[in-house]
Protein backbone atom coordinates (compact mmCIF):
# COMPACT_ATOMS: atom_id res chain seq x y z
CA UNK A 1 0.00 0.00 0.00
CA UNK A 2 0.89 3.98 -0.79
CA UNK A 3 -0.26 6.63 0.90
CA UNK A 4 -0.03 10.30 1.13
CA UNK A 5 -1.39 12.02 4.11
CA UNK A 6 -2.06 15.53 4.26
CA UNK A 7 -1.63 16.40 7.85
CA UNK A 8 -2.77 18.01 10.62
CA UNK A 9 -0.44 20.90 11.74
CA UNK A 10 -1.56 20.49 15.44
CA UNK A 11 -0.12 17.14 15.95
CA UNK A 12 3.55 18.13 15.84
CA UNK A 13 3.36 21.65 17.41
CA UNK A 14 5.83 21.29 19.49
CA UNK A 15 5.53 22.38 23.71
CA UNK A 16 7.84 24.91 25.23
CA UNK A 17 9.47 21.84 27.17
CA UNK A 18 10.29 20.07 24.06
CA UNK A 19 11.79 23.75 22.42
CA UNK A 20 14.26 24.36 25.32
CA UNK A 21 15.36 20.83 25.35
CA UNK A 22 16.34 20.76 21.91
CA UNK A 23 18.45 23.82 22.90
CA UNK A 24 19.81 21.58 25.67
CA UNK A 25 17.83 24.58 27.57
CA UNK A 26 16.96 23.97 31.56
CA UNK A 27 13.56 24.60 32.30
CA UNK A 28 14.19 27.24 34.52
CA UNK A 29 15.50 28.97 31.21
CA UNK A 30 11.96 30.02 30.64
CA UNK A 31 12.08 33.24 30.92
CA UNK A 32 9.02 36.13 30.23
CA UNK A 33 11.00 37.15 27.41
CA UNK A 34 12.06 33.91 25.90
CA UNK A 35 8.44 32.50 26.29
CA UNK A 36 7.14 35.33 24.23
CA UNK A 37 9.71 34.21 21.53
CA UNK A 38 9.14 30.89 21.57
CA UNK A 39 5.01 31.55 21.20
CA UNK A 40 6.15 34.09 18.54
CA UNK A 41 7.95 31.45 16.65
CA UNK A 42 5.04 28.36 17.26
CA UNK A 43 2.34 31.08 15.99
CA UNK A 44 4.75 31.89 12.76
CA UNK A 45 5.16 27.85 12.43
CA UNK A 46 1.84 27.33 12.79
CA UNK A 47 1.12 30.11 9.93
CA UNK A 48 3.47 28.50 7.47
CA UNK A 49 4.13 24.52 8.07
CA UNK A 50 2.54 22.77 5.36
CA UNK A 51 2.85 19.25 6.69
CA UNK A 52 2.42 16.06 3.95
CA UNK A 53 3.75 12.71 3.89
CA UNK A 54 3.83 9.37 1.91
CA UNK A 55 4.33 6.14 3.22
CA UNK A 56 4.60 2.65 1.26
CA UNK A 57 4.78 -0.71 2.75
CA UNK A 58 7.87 -2.62 2.09
CA UNK A 59 8.99 -5.96 2.41
CA UNK A 60 11.90 -6.68 5.10
CA UNK A 61 13.72 -9.18 2.79
CA UNK A 62 14.16 -6.51 0.80
CA UNK A 63 16.01 -4.28 3.30
CA UNK A 64 19.47 -5.54 2.82
CA UNK A 65 19.65 -3.91 -0.80
CA UNK A 66 18.23 -0.74 0.13
CA UNK A 67 20.34 -0.15 3.24
CA UNK A 68 23.66 -1.15 1.85
CA UNK A 69 23.54 2.33 0.35
CA UNK A 70 27.07 3.27 -1.41
CA UNK A 71 28.64 0.75 1.09
CA UNK A 72 29.32 3.18 3.43
CA UNK A 73 28.13 2.06 6.91
CA UNK A 74 28.90 0.94 9.86
CA UNK A 75 29.80 -2.55 10.13
CA UNK A 76 28.03 -3.07 13.23
CA UNK A 77 25.02 -0.83 12.91
CA UNK A 78 21.86 -2.56 14.89
CA UNK A 79 19.26 -1.14 12.31
CA UNK A 80 19.08 -4.45 10.30
CA UNK A 81 19.21 -6.31 12.85
CA UNK A 82 15.48 -5.01 13.63
CA UNK A 83 14.80 -4.90 10.19
CA UNK A 84 15.13 -8.25 9.90
CA UNK A 85 13.02 -8.51 12.66
CA UNK A 86 9.93 -6.80 12.38
CA UNK A 87 5.92 -7.66 12.23
CA UNK A 88 5.62 -5.07 9.39
CA UNK A 89 8.05 -2.28 7.86
CA UNK A 90 6.85 1.24 5.30
CA UNK A 91 9.50 3.39 3.78
CA UNK A 92 8.43 6.33 4.59
CA UNK A 93 9.12 10.34 4.03
CA UNK A 94 7.73 13.59 5.39
CA UNK A 95 7.70 17.34 4.65
CA UNK A 96 6.86 20.61 6.41
CA UNK A 97 6.97 22.48 3.30
CA UNK A 98 9.55 24.79 2.33
CA UNK A 99 7.92 28.27 3.70
CA UNK A 100 9.39 28.02 7.37
CA UNK A 101 13.06 28.09 6.19
CA UNK A 102 12.33 31.01 3.95
CA UNK A 103 11.02 32.81 6.28
CA UNK A 104 14.01 31.76 9.05
CA UNK A 105 16.16 33.66 6.20
CA UNK A 106 13.97 36.31 5.87
CA UNK A 107 14.08 37.26 9.65
CA UNK A 108 17.40 36.74 9.65
CA UNK A 109 17.32 39.23 6.53
CA UNK A 110 15.99 41.49 8.51
CA UNK A 111 17.62 41.41 11.85
CA UNK A 112 15.51 39.96 13.67
CA UNK A 113 17.87 36.46 14.22
CA UNK A 114 16.82 36.10 17.71
CA UNK A 115 13.13 34.90 15.93
CA UNK A 116 14.86 33.67 13.00
CA UNK A 117 16.76 30.95 15.24
CA UNK A 118 13.98 30.56 17.86
CA UNK A 119 11.43 29.58 14.31
CA UNK A 120 14.72 27.27 12.97
CA UNK A 121 14.56 25.31 16.50
CA UNK A 122 11.14 25.07 16.46
CA UNK A 123 10.75 23.51 13.51
CA UNK A 124 13.66 21.09 14.16
CA UNK A 125 11.55 20.38 17.51
CA UNK A 126 8.29 19.84 14.92
CA UNK A 127 10.46 17.43 12.53
CA UNK A 128 10.99 14.93 15.57
CA UNK A 129 7.78 14.98 16.51
CA UNK A 130 6.94 14.39 12.73
CA UNK A 131 8.54 11.30 13.02
CA UNK A 132 6.83 10.12 16.20
CA UNK A 133 3.25 10.82 14.28
CA UNK A 134 3.96 8.73 11.29
CA UNK A 135 4.90 5.78 13.99
CA UNK A 136 1.34 6.06 15.46
CA UNK A 137 -0.08 6.71 12.22
CA UNK A 138 1.58 3.51 11.07
CA UNK A 139 0.63 1.27 13.87
CA UNK A 140 -3.28 2.42 13.66
CA UNK A 141 -3.39 1.23 10.48
CA UNK A 142 -1.61 -2.12 11.39
CA UNK A 143 -4.30 -2.28 14.29
CA UNK A 144 -7.73 -1.63 12.00
CA UNK A 145 -6.02 -4.17 9.67
CA UNK A 146 -4.88 -6.72 11.97
CA UNK A 147 -6.63 -6.04 15.39
CA UNK A 148 -4.99 -5.14 18.35
CA UNK A 149 -1.35 -5.69 18.30
CA UNK A 150 -0.96 -4.55 22.00
CA UNK A 151 2.83 -5.68 21.92
CA UNK A 152 3.62 -3.94 18.77
CA UNK A 153 5.97 -0.95 19.08
CA UNK A 154 5.92 1.15 15.71
CA UNK A 155 9.99 3.10 15.58
CA UNK A 156 11.59 5.30 12.92
CA UNK A 157 15.31 4.58 11.63
CA UNK A 158 16.87 6.66 9.11
CA UNK A 159 20.13 7.14 7.34
CA UNK A 160 22.30 9.76 9.01
CA UNK A 161 21.67 7.67 12.44
CA UNK A 162 22.73 4.79 13.84
CA UNK A 163 25.28 3.66 11.71
CA UNK A 164 23.29 4.15 8.98
CA UNK A 165 25.33 6.57 6.24
CA UNK A 166 23.64 9.50 4.80
CA UNK A 167 24.39 8.40 1.49
CA UNK A 168 21.31 5.36 2.08
CA UNK A 169 18.89 8.47 1.16
CA UNK A 170 19.92 7.66 -2.00
CA UNK A 171 18.86 4.11 -2.40
CA UNK A 172 15.73 5.09 -0.06
CA UNK A 173 14.49 8.10 -2.59
CA UNK A 174 14.73 5.90 -5.71
CA UNK A 175 12.39 3.14 -4.12
CA UNK A 176 9.85 5.52 -2.35
CA UNK A 177 9.95 8.56 -5.13
CA UNK A 178 9.34 11.35 -2.16
CA UNK A 179 9.50 13.80 -4.97
CA UNK A 180 5.53 12.79 -4.70
CA UNK A 181 5.38 15.21 -2.04
CA UNK A 182 8.08 17.87 -2.93
CA UNK A 183 10.76 16.39 -1.22
CA UNK A 184 13.93 15.85 -3.14
CA UNK A 185 18.11 15.62 -2.33
CA UNK A 186 20.85 16.82 -3.58
CA UNK A 187 24.42 15.71 -4.00
CA UNK A 188 25.08 16.08 -0.52
CA UNK A 189 22.48 13.48 -0.07
CA UNK A 190 20.39 16.52 2.48
CA UNK A 191 16.56 17.19 1.85
CA UNK A 192 15.21 19.48 0.57
CA UNK A 193 12.50 20.98 1.80
CA UNK A 194 14.99 21.14 5.31
CA UNK A 195 13.51 19.57 8.24
CA UNK A 196 12.26 16.78 5.89
CA UNK A 197 12.53 13.39 7.60
CA UNK A 198 12.58 9.99 5.84
CA UNK A 199 13.76 6.47 6.64
CA UNK A 200 11.89 3.31 7.74
CA UNK A 201 8.96 2.47 9.62
CA UNK A 202 9.55 -0.52 11.93
CA UNK A 203 6.88 -2.59 13.74
CA UNK A 204 7.89 -4.71 16.15
CA UNK A 205 7.95 -5.81 19.62
CA UNK A 206 9.28 -3.29 22.35
CA UNK A 207 12.40 -5.67 23.11
CA UNK A 208 13.37 -5.94 19.28
CA UNK A 209 13.76 -1.98 19.63
CA UNK A 210 16.13 -1.94 22.45
CA UNK A 211 19.72 -1.44 22.03
CA UNK A 212 22.75 -0.23 24.30
CA UNK A 213 25.17 2.77 23.16
CA UNK A 214 28.03 0.45 22.43
CA UNK A 215 28.53 0.53 18.51
CA UNK A 216 31.57 1.74 17.34
CA UNK A 217 29.96 5.16 15.75
CA UNK A 218 28.65 6.10 19.05
CA UNK A 219 31.61 8.33 20.73
CA UNK A 220 30.94 10.46 17.38
CA UNK A 221 27.14 11.04 17.72
CA UNK A 222 26.27 14.37 18.82
CA UNK A 223 22.47 14.01 19.41
CA UNK A 224 21.58 10.19 21.07
CA UNK A 225 18.52 10.63 19.54
CA UNK A 226 18.35 6.63 19.93
CA UNK A 227 18.24 7.09 23.58
CA UNK A 228 15.51 10.09 23.10
CA UNK A 229 13.37 7.91 21.01
CA UNK A 230 13.48 4.80 22.87
CA UNK A 231 12.25 6.66 26.24
CA UNK A 232 9.29 8.18 24.39
CA UNK A 233 8.32 4.30 22.54
CA UNK A 234 8.69 2.71 25.97
CA UNK A 235 6.20 4.63 27.78
CA UNK A 236 3.49 5.10 24.46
Amino acid sequence: MRRIYDLDKQDIVPSHLEILLWQKMPERSMSPRITRLMDDAINLFQDLAKPRALVEDFEADGFSFLYEGKGMNAPDGPVPFIAGRTDATALMAATMGDDLAVKCSELFALGKASLGYMLNVVSSAASERLGRHMCRLFLERLRSESGELKEIKVQYYCPGHCGWHISGQEKLFVALRPDEIGISIDSNWVMHPLKSISGILAAAPIEIHRFRQGFSFCPECREHKCVERLELLETE
